[in-house]
């Protein structure tokens, strides 16, 4: 899956919270909401000289298709998108981060079969 493939899957999709979403997906996504994120700080601190307007426009963009596509993600990775709210646990984002850069789930899960993006991280070790 190509990055804008993976903006535009993760743009369509942003109230689907079952299915599987594999890595390239997901990653893509991330690393375009880092870009546009960055973008929005620099033009707001140009123009505001803090965060304010176009911070607050990223977030309302972005809030729901990051959450639909990291929930996706985790039950490729056959985890129930719940544990998404280790988000507000002291250290739950450096586990959530070990299992996004997880391996997906060979074959069919409970959540799905593999996506088809192109790609697969079947038999890939995680970093």
């Amino acid at each position: 899956m190509t990055m804008p493939q993976a903006i535009r899957s993760a743009f369509a999709r942003w109230h689907t919270f079952s299915g599987r979403a594999g890595g390239t997906e997901y990653w893509w996504f991330v690393l375009f909401g880092t870009i546009m994120f960055g973008l929005a700080c620099l033009f707001d601190h140009a123009a505001f000289g803090r965060h304010a307007l176009f911070w607050a426009t990223c977030t309302l963009v972005f809030l729901m298709p990051y959450a639909a596509v990291a929930v996706r993600r985790l039950h490729d990775t056959d985890r129930s998108g719940w544990w998404l709210l280790l988000v507000f646990v002291p250290l739950g984002n450096l586990v959530l981060l070990i299992w996004f850069c997880a391996p997906s789930t060979p074959g069919g899960n409970r959540f799905g079969p593999l996506p088809d993006d192109g790609f697969s991280d079947e038999g890939v070790a995680a970093w």
